[in-house]
């Protein structure tokens, strides 16, 4: 399959709103898999604004990326709070030789990121989040990737918008970025009590609520729901988990 196809299938794939299963969780998960397959990047992370405008970490496709982004919106410092605060993308082509954010450069270069460029996540020109995109080798992305994730990420603040959150309530953009949020947080939580209670660690309680989701086909964040007011338990993850293997 040729580039141009892949990407058109991205961009068809990342406005698909209509599944009554959408779940703004696997739609940033899949913008990352869009970006570090069509572009030269190695690893992608989202950080969005809640209903208050506080930058929240919710997404990334690598582990350290995802340190790295929920370091910089817990210190408030950080190319992905930069992003957010001024609505512009923000490029560092090679972190070894500036040290505009000391913590976060460092932790980056231990992580062996050497290169990082992030594009707001945006609505009618508004920032609602931001996407950074780390690349282990340095130099910047070229212009038309940086063009491509923009204009993706574009896609997503659109779909997030048009995002019925409660469809028993009049919608508003307010109320899909605090419910995409809350989603988030559930999920976290959930993770958390399967890896207490099965003594697994947090990657493989995550893996196994991602199987079991797709397996009943509802959103992760359902499943989170579920194990929370214990209609579901951690155990019932683990049969197609062994089924699997």
């Amino acid at each position: 399959m040729n580039r141009e196809l892949r990407l058109t299938r991205a961009f068809v794939d990342l406005a698909d709103t209509l599944s009554a299963h959408f779940d703004p969780l696997d739609l940033f998960d899949r913008l990352g898999g869009h970006c570090t397959d069509l572009l030269a990047v190695d690893a992608v992370g989202v950080v969005m604004a809640d209903a208050r405008g506080v930058l929240r970490f919710m997404a990334a496709s690598d582990d350290a990326l995802g340190r790295l982004d929920l370091r910089q919106v817990e210190q408030d410092q950080g190319p992905a709070v930069d992003c957010f605060r001024t609505g512009e993308p923000v490029a560092a082509g090679d972190l070894r030789a500036g040290v505009r954010w000391p913590d976060y450069t460092e932790q980056a270069l231990a992580a062996g990121y050497l290169c990082v460029h992030v594009v707001p996540l945006r609505l009618d020109g508004r920032p609602i989040g931001a996407v950074s995109l780390a690349s282990r080798d340095r130099g910047g992305l070229p212009d038309a990737d940086v063009a491509v994730a923009q204009g993706m990420s574009d896609v997503v603040a659109l779909s997030l918008a048009h995002w019925p959150a409660d469809r028993k309530r009049p919608h508003d953009l307010l109320t899909s970025l605090q419910a995409a949020v809350s989603a988030k947080a559930a999920v976290e939580l959930a993770k958390g009590l399967i890896a207490e209670t099965e003594g697994i660690s947090l990657a493989e309680a995550t893996e196994r609520m991602r199987r079991y989701a797709e397996k009943d086909g509802r959103p992760l964040s359902a499943v989170a729901r579920a194990l929370a007011d214990r209609s579901l338990s951690p155990a019932d993850l683990v049969r197609p988990h062994l089924g699997a293997s």
